[in-house]
């Protein structure tokens, strides 16, 4: 199982640590938007997802990079776009991943991950994403059955 407290939000990046075994790495996510049509995961592309378990499998991207997939249905979060009942397809999401990412403009639809975390003059980063997710893949590789529970650690400023 692998746990994700939200400890840090801002108006551009919410920024938490992931907890995998004994090891800790740290996050970085857009941060909260609402669904324009009021759905209830977020803005695709431009929200984090809500705090919730979700399910967590291998994914490999379009662009070939391997990350992990999420998915929750009850909390509106599908692995795949035509998993999506037809009605609701303009109203939830699909394809929301874990994967190298250090600021929160790359991360997507994503959770960024690194083993650091730094404020910089143009925002907070994580450090070393593709070391972590190194270390997230060699975790977690074998596992069949994983579980991610994202939690809100509390509001506040960074």
């Amino acid at each position: 199982m692998l746990t994700l407290r939200r400890d840090t939000y801002t108006p551009d990046a919410v920024l938490g640590t992931l907890t995998v075994g004994d090891k800790k790495l740290f996050t970085i996510e857009k941060p909260w938007v609402p669904h324009p049509k009021g759905g209830p995961a977020g803005a695709p592309f431009e929200s984090c997802v809500p705090t919730s378990t979700y399910r967590v499998e291998p994914f490999k991207q379009p662009s070939g990079e391997k990350s992990y997939v999420l998915s929750n249905p009850a909390a509106g979060v599908y692995k795949l776009p035509f998993e999506i009942p037809k009605p609701q397809r303009d109203q939830l999401r699909s394809r929301v991943t874990i994967r190298a990412a250090n600021y929160s403009f790359e991360a997507v639809d994503a959770i960024g991950i690194g083993v650091e975390r730094t404020k910089t003059p143009v925002g907070w980063k994580v450090e070393r994403s593709l070391d972590a997710m190194n270390i997230l893949r060699t975790m977690i590789d074998r596992a069949l059955d994983l579980t991610l529970i994202i939690e809100d650690g509390g509001p506040s400023a960074g």
